[in-house]
């Protein structure tokens, strides 16, 4: 097919930016495409062209992608539009699929032995809990293991050193010690993960030079989608592939790079003009996703990132509804809030945050209401977090204040002065008197005067637990036990005391809540997402690649996201995580395409949310409207209705308001509802009994012609006539005569006698 044909049948829809991207085939092309502009449509185009116009063999094309999902959506859209037959012979897989034929062809034609097998995942969780039991003599939960396997995938995939693995602060105590004890087994056992095939395939291209021509001739043109996403050593393997016929074709967006907890790379995107000279760069900044009033105020705000290529957003759609503020008196009143969103949720709607964590208080309120949602892909990691798990076993001991196994696991994490040896003989002395452990301990001659002292202070504060509200005893844990001190000095997410204390005020007891937690655990593991449902629940992460028509940010404040302010930037690594948070943030805005809403909470300051809050335009409205005064800050005032009495704005975004009624939900509705709905009802108390004012006494002044007087504005003047109490009076300079109503200029004060 020529050309012009192509273009013709597939291009006509195509803007320039978007149509020199499809026809550059030869030598290496970075593409940097912002969100929404059509960056798969390109890749898939640009592979029909090849194909159809420069008769390129679909065989020598070698795409990849970040997930299998994404390779086979690629796929299934090459083959509708150029062919089963060719999308077959075209190789579409993720880099960790490559890396595998990699390793399948140097066993077959260079080793002759399978060497390594790879490892199941059950094994490897295993292995992982076993060294962490051995290296901190401690329990590992099913978010400790998460976060170690999270924290070796990016040792691995930064290819980091040994000296630098030692100044990495992942989250996870002694990490190195556990790192080294885990490569150590697994090469022990002959085993390797799937980061371990990426090492692997790259030993192999680097150590055979046969070898790595062979592919580099068996793919001569490289597609890479995702390319931000693409890890350290991912960029390692591809360089390499590309380095004979250089025809590399990257796309990506530096802007869009929010994996940087799996090792991302957006480095290799602004180096990629050095590591291939000659190199063209190209844009697709159009955005066909959004309105214009999102899509002018996400290029302001991540143009603020100094680790970016220079592209601009550009708006393709009309104008639309401005970015929504919502202000709340709390952070907890952005839950009431989204749940009435959420029960009267008739049109797609996806509620994004940072971590699924911010879901939790919210899903507990759709569940408890019956309030459909869809909810991709939660983790429980939350429900066995450390930090979890301790206060929920401080808890359970309280109510069984013998418990040893519970006791040991958590004593020493008050700063407690007990030893160790004093714990166990406690718990002894416990099973044989049939006292409780702290008060064994009180007795305890191990203990000094301040310990037994603490050990009456526990049994005090364990007691409280079991009489307090389910928040109060969360509460009396973390402050009066200091077990905060505890989640400092060890780097713990101490953003879990929030979102037990948001789950707990909806228990009456302690035991409640830890009935709770278990309830909804299992109710997150069983819920089946349904496809008529409008409502969805999101991480950004999760929703990259993806667009809603109204989107809500939940949990957008300092500590979350970003992690750290500005001014609490101290190394280059915080700057580095600083972008990243901008980025995501960005990535979370650019999923809305006709609505975005943010939140701002009294109680919790949000730096990003300001900065983009400062940029909304303000309405412009006639002050002597007779509806202006309604349009007001109406969080505080007080509102009646005629059923539910009096309540409270506790929140509001425009004229929508969320009123809080004592006994009652509750309820989002807007000015005009409130209006229909308000109690009509009025009672009169006693007149009030008031002396009326007195005139004020005018001082008679005689006033004929030839009288001077003093006009407050003109000055110094003389009447030169009367009639019927108005006189003309002549006034200096420019002023000239003016007509003054005496009576009325000398009640005012406007003239008087000179």
């Amino acid at each position: 097919m020529r050309p012009e044909e192509f273009d013709k049948k597939y291009c006509e829809k195509l803007n320039p930016q978007q149509l020199e991207a499809v026809h550059s085939v030869d030598g290496p092309v970075l593409l940097l495409a912002v969100p929404g502009s059509g960056k798969t449509t390109v890749l898939v185009t640009r592979l029909g062209y090849m194909v159809h116009c420069r008769n390129i063999d679909p065989r020598s094309i070698l795409t990849m992608t970040y997930t299998v999902a994404a390779t086979e959506q690629m796929r299934r859209r090459f083959a509708e539009n150029y062919g089963a037959g060719y999308a077959r012979e075209m190789e579409i897989c993720t880099i960790n699929s490559l890396a595998k034929q990699i390793i399948d062809f140097y066993v077959q034609n260079v080793s002759r032995s399978q060497g390594f097998s790879l490892a199941e995942n059950e094994e490897i969780i295993k292995l992982v809990a076993g060294i962490y039991q051995e290296v901190n003599h401690d329990y590992a939960t099913d978010s400790i293991i998460r976060d170690i396997r999270t924290g070796i995938t990016y040792i691995k995939n930064m290819k980091l050193s040994d000296a630098e693995i030692e100044k990495q602060d992942l989250g996870v105590e002694n990490l190195d010690r556990i790192y080294h004890s885990y490569i150590k087994t697994m090469e022990e056992r002959k085993l390797m993960d799937f980061d371990d095939q990426l090492s692997y395939a790259l030993r192999i291209l680097r150590r055979y030079p046969k070898l790595l021509e062979h592919f580099q001739d068996r793919y001569p043109y490289i597609c890479v989608d995702e390319s931000q996403d693409t890890s350290k050593i991912q960029h390692d393997i591809i360089k390499l592939l590309a380095e004979k016929h250089k025809n590399i074709f990257m796309v990506g967006d530096e802007d869009q790079s929010i994996y940087g907890f799996r090792a991302a790379y957006p480095e290799a995107l602004l180096n990629f003009e050095k590591d291939y000279p000659g190199a063209q760069v190209l844009l697709m900044e159009k955005n066909y996703r959004s309105t214009r009033e999102i899509v002018s105020a996400a290029d302001a705000f991540i143009a603020r990132n100094e680790q970016r290529h220079p592209k601009r957003l550009q708006a393709t759609r009309d104008s639309g509804k401005q970015i929504q503020l919502i202000e709340a008196e709390s952070r907890s009143l952005q839950y009431a809030y989204l749940f009435e969103v959420g029960r009267q949720c008739s049109e797609e709607t996806a509620i994004l945050y940072r971590n699924n964590d911010s879901a939790l208080p919210l899903i507990d309120m759709f569940e408890r209401r019956g309030v459909s949602y869809n909810c991709k892909k939660f983790e429980d990691s939350f429900f066995s977090h450390r930090v979890v798990a301790d206060i929920s076993d401080i808890i359970r001991f309280a109510y069984e204040p013998r418990n040893a196994e519970l006791f040991l696991r958590f004593y020493y994490k008050f700063a407690s002065p007990i030893s160790r040896r004093a714990a166990e003989l406690a718990c002894s002395d416990s099973l044989r008197s049939g006292r409780s452990i702290p008060d064994e301990l009180s007795r305890s001659p191990e203990l000094s005067g301040y310990g037994k002292d603490f050990a009456l202070d526990l049994s005090d504060a364990l007691t409280s637990i079991t009489n307090d509200s389910a928040e109060a005893a969360i509460v009396t844990i973390w402050k009066r036990l200091k077990y905060n001190g505890y989640v400092a000095k060890n780097g713990l997410d101490a953003s879990k005391f929030d979102i037990l204390c948001e789950l707990a005020r909806r228990e009456k007891t302690p035991a409640d809540f830890l009935k709770r937690l278990d309830t909804l655990r299992a109710l997150i593991l069983r819920h089946e997402n349904t496809p008529e449902n409008k409502l969805i629940l999101s991480t950004i992460h999760s929703s990259k690649g993806l667009e809603y028509e109204r989107v809500y940010l939940l949990d957008m404040f300092d500590g979350i996201l970003p992690s750290k302010k500005r001014s609490e930037l101290k190394e280059d690594e915080d700057m580095r995580q600083y972008e990243e948070d901008r980025r995501i943030y960005y990535v979370g805005m650019t999923r809305a395409k006709d609505e975005l809403y943010i939140f701002s909470c009294a109680d919790r300051a949000g730096e990003f949310g300001a900065e983009l809050a400062a940029r909304i335009p303000g309405e412009l409205r006639d002050e002597n409207e007779i509806f202006d005064p309604l349009r007001s800050k109406l969080i505080g005032k007080s509102y009646t209705h005629r059923d539910k009495g009096k309540g409270m704005v506790r929140a509001q975004c425009g004229d929508r308001l969320l009123v809080c009624y004592p006994g009652h939900d509750p309820e989002l509705c807007t000015l005009a509802q409130l209006m229909a709905e308000r109690d009509m009802s009025v009672k009169y108390g006693a007149a009030a009994q008031k002396e009326p004012e007195p005139a004020p006494v005018q001082e008679k002044i005689s006033v004929t012609i030839g009288t001077k007087l003093k006009h407050k504005k003109f000055g110094s003047g003389v009447v030169l006539s009367i009639n019927n109490g108005i006189a003309k009076i002549m006034f200096p300079n420019e002023h000239g005569v003016k007509s003054i109503v005496l009576a009325t200029g000398f009640k005012n004060g406007i003239i008087t006698a000179e």
